[in-house]
């Protein structure tokens, strides 16, 4: 079979054996980084990505500084919208991409095309992959494996320039350059220097004197630009390592993490444990079987890679570069960054190409003497891997499945229970809701981050009585801890406890008198009661300290507004705009004040950007249709207002009632 109808026949196969994974759905993590992440739908915000790591979420302490991850979001927005499958069509692309990579990677580096299918196939179509593809929100392992991949091609093609004689100049700038974009897409993108090291030290045939000079050429800009990238991390976190809230202590997680990399080996060998979480019994000391002989194991095959830059031209030296590689990519989430899931498996995903190479030179070696048995255990392989693929992809499909398949893995862990209290009440299976739900409250470990996460996901779901309870927990343990403060009184004014809610905004502001939301919040608990000179003087103090704040600029749009001051109104609510096109009231409340204004046709232009970006959006239509009324336009304007009627929910009585009479009086016109 010809090169052409081969790679003809694996992209066919690619895409049927992954049809399991659409349509899909937005799970956990996808709705603060996705779903509710109001800066994804406008591309008008991508330059803000860059310097705003507050973008990545809609809850701020779950801030992260991944922008090249934010901008294939909001693309993805601009084409899908909310259509789940396309999101997930491009994480299986993403993913095709990475299968191709390890193919080039593979034939550049061994120079046996055999090999590299075979790599390239297990690669492709392993199931730990599939959960990735499946969970939106792992994006960023694939993409940063992208440049990570890419990263390593691109140093071959230094070794083969200097074969030719050439410096491979253009091929250094291209190592950098991937290695930026790696780090821009995810944080764990941070070892590459060490990966390309590691790659180019073992597979460049030149002299020991040379290969110093040229890793000096290559490495010396990449710590440039890591210290460059680590510097902002200071800047927006404070700290390099983490943000400034862990879930445990860091020796707890470091022993904890050392088996996670033996635990990784044995998902890759028997992939049939796969789960959106996992549990994980944590070690508190080295001096156990496990810690113990995890690092062990480590320590030995450290020492293989230690004798592969010693000795190059040795037959392990791939072998060296292999485990090498695994231990690299996985050291930030597996040794360096304590996170609050020990394991999963996209933590493991940038660490498949090492084992999927393994086994790929371990099957060609059997290939030789054993007939046709080694194709048969290859195609028996691949085939059970596609099986578990379909299976794991009909879990996906239903929330209820796939957190019914979680508390089967992972019954000790606490959002897990939460997760599945809240499938059964989307089902109205209250008792069973109420059964996980204390389930979780029982699990939760009681430690400041897993509870504020907590109150923060109950919040997210409007479970107010439980956000209550973990957020106030959060404040009782952290009493300095100005957002879990900020929070617990939102949660409070959302349950009309507005006492409550003023004394914990006033607590937060004594403790830190900059902090723009608690002002921005203060305000709007002010405007709430009724006193509006309090509340204008809340927001602009709120927009004195962060101009960026949107929500500020928006909340004196409305005191304007309420204070009859359409022209000042309108310049609040555009800066909100522009500071945050993707969220729809903006554009609608600024077409508002330019109906005031007596500018019916900016007014159009205004509100259509709202119905751009919610088509449903009931009163958007309403006053679209006002617009045009405004204008002239009678035709235009009924259209619109049967619109509204079409989207208006049930218990607007009164605007449904006012929208009928403007019909009426449309249709005697």
């Amino acid at each position: 079979m010809s090169k052409k109808y081969l790679w003809a026949v694996f992209f066919a196969a690619y895409f049927a054996g992954y049809w399991a994974v659409f349509p899909g759905n937005f799970y956990y993590d996808d709705y603060h980084s996705i779903r509710n992440n109001s800066w994804l739908a406008s591309l008008k915000n991508v330059p803000r990505f860059f310097v705003d790591p507050t973008t990545f979420s809609a809850r701020p302490r779950a801030a992260m500084y991944r922008p090249l991850l934010l901008v294939t979001y909001a693309l993805d927005y601009q084409a899908y919208h909310w259509r789940v499958w396309g999101w997930h069509l491009t994480n299986l692309i993403l993913h095709l991409i990475n299968a191709v990579l390890v193919w080039i990677l593979v034939k550049r580096t061994f120079n046996r095309e055999r090999l590299a299918w075979l790599a390239g196939l297990i690669y492709a179509f392993h199931p730990a992959a599939a959960e990735v593809i499946n969970y939106i929100n792992c994006r960023s392992s694939i993409l940063f494996t992208i440049f990570i991949l890419a990263g390593l091609v691109a140093v071959s093609g230094i070794i083969r320039s200097e074969e030719t004689g050439k410096r491979g100049i253009g091929w250094m700038v291209l190592a950098n350059l991937f290695f930026v974009l790696g780090v821009l897409s995810k944080e764990s993108a941070a070892t590459f220097p060490a990966v390309a090291f590691l790659y180019y030290w073992i597979f460049s045939p030149q002299d020991i004197r040379r290969k110093l000079g040229r890793c000096a050429s290559l490495l010396l800009p990449m710590l440039v630009l890591l210290g460059g990238y680590l510097y902002l991390r200071q800047i927006f976190f404070g700290r390099i390592i983490s943000g400034p809230f862990l879930p445990r202590p860091q020796l707890v997680n470091f022993f904890t993490e050392l088996k996670s990399y033996f635990w990784y080996l044995g998902l890759f060998l028997w992939p049939s444990r796969l789960s959106i979480e996992h549990s994980v019994s944590t070690e508190t000391s080295l001096w156990n079987i496990r810690a113990l002989g995890s690092l062990l194991g480590i320590l030995l095959l450290g020492s293989v890679v230690i004798f592969s830059l010693i000795r190059t031209k040795s037959k392990i030296a791939g072998l060296g570069f292999l485990a090498g590689f695994y231990f690299l990519v996985l050291a930030p989430t597996s040794s360096i960054i304590p996170l609050n899931v020990l394991v999963s498996e996209r933590a493991f995903y940038p660490a498949l190409f090492a084992l999927a190479a393994l086994t790929a030179g371990l099957a060609e070696s059997a290939w030789g003497f054993s007939g046709r048995v080694a194709p048969a255990a290859l195609a028996m392989m691949l085939l059970s891997y596609l099986s578990i693929i379909s299976a794991r992809g009909r879990v996906w499909q239903d929330g209820g499945k796939l957190w019914r398949d979680a508390f089967e893995n992972a019954p000790d862990q606490a959002r897990v229970a939460g997760e599945l209290g809240n499938e059964y009440a989307r089902r109205g299976e209250d008792d069973k809701a109420v059964k996980f739900f204390l389930l979780s409250d029982r699990l939760n470990s009681g430690q400041t981050a897993t509870v504020y996460n907590l109150g923060a996901i109950y919040m997210d779901l409007g479970k107010l009585d439980l956000a209550e309870k973990y957020l106030a927990q959060a404040v009782e343990q952290e009493p300095e801890d100005v957002e879990a403060r900020v929070n617990l009184a939102a949660v409070y004014k959302a349950e009309g406890k507005l006492e409550l809610a003023r004394y914990h905004l006033e607590y937060a502001l004594a403790q830190d008198p900059k902090s723009a939301l608690a002002h921005n919040n203060l305000g709007d608990l002010y405007f709430s009661t009724g006193d509006l000179s309090r509340a204008e003087e809340q927001f602009l103090s709120a927009v004195h300290l962060d101009p960026k704040l949107e929500m500020a600029h928006y909340n004196l749009g409305l005191i304007y507004d309420r204070a009859g001051l359409s022209q000042e109104a309108l310049k609040e609510f555009q800066k909100a705009y522009g500071l945050n096109p993707g969220a729809p009231d903006h554009s609608l409340q600024a077409g508002m004040m330019l109906l005031k204004l007596n500018q019916p046709k900016a007014a159009e232009d205004w509100i259509e950007k709202t119905l751009a970006l919610d088509s449903q959006y009931a009163i958007a239509w309403y006053y679209l249709g006002l617009a045009k009324i405004q204008a002239g336009d009678q035709g235009g304007a009924r259209a619109d207002l049967e619109n509204a009627l079409k989207w208006i929910r049930p218990e607007e009585t009164g605007l449904k009632a006012e929208i009928e009479q403007l019909i009426s009086r449309l249709g005697q016109k």
